[in-house]
């Protein structure tokens, strides 16, 4: 059993992502898995009490650069119960493509289709997953070299400056395998989670 959890709390995904590669970048702990509830996304990561409390401290850190609602909690000694909370866990055997991860978040899933297929248009980048996590929440996620991922996501900048729900774009340059194994799901397909 760790010595303690560590919970990352943003409205939306993007910048739980975000506060995920932070956190296990910043300090020895394991990324359990996220779980999302009334477009509401949470990560679980365990370690030892310093090093969740650095992890805590970098994601938390790291996901304010992208949303406003950030909320952080340790766990010292949990329960098996509460390491169980993470429905989405980092699946460990996938196969990991190591390149850059671009995001790009809205309100409303239409834009999504016409933007996923004008950054693939522009960019030698993948559509690599789209993720749905309620109160209309949608967040695309592409993959490829760091310019080419760049261009993809000023793409999607430029297309949906006039879009009213346009929440985030970020850019991971060297994603944690294990972050791309929590959140990039293509057997799944667009809009399963």
């Amino acid at each position: 059993m760790p010595a303690a959890i560590g919970l990352i709390e943003v409205e939306g995904v993007a910048g739980i992502i975000i506060a995920a590669d932070a956190a296990v970048k910043a300090a020895e702990v394991e990324l359990l898995g996220w779980d999302s509830i009334g477009g509401f996304t949470t990560i679980l990561f365990s370690g030892s009490i310093s090093d969740v409390s650095a992890a805590l401290s970098s994601g938390t850190e790291a996901a304010r650069q992208v949303v406003e609602h950030v909320v952080a909690a340790p766990v010292t000694q949990p329960s098996e119960a509460c390491i169980r909370f993470a429905t989405n866990t980092v699946q460990r055997d996938a196969p990991v493509r190591s390149s850059a991860l671009g995001l790009v978040e809205t309100r409303g899933y239409a834009a999504h289709v016409y933007v996923d297929d004008e950054m693939a248009k522009t960019a030698a980048v993948d559509v690599v997953g789209v993720l749905t996590v309620h109160n209309r929440v949608v967040c695309s996620l592409v993959q490829g070299d760091v310019g080419a991922v760049r261009e993809a996501i000023f793409r999607a900048q430029t297309r949906l400056e006039t879009y009213p729900h346009l929440m985030s774009t970020s850019i991971l340059p060297q994603p944690r395998p294990e972050v791309l194994q929590a959140f990039v799901r293509p057997s799944q397909g667009a809009g399963s989670v």
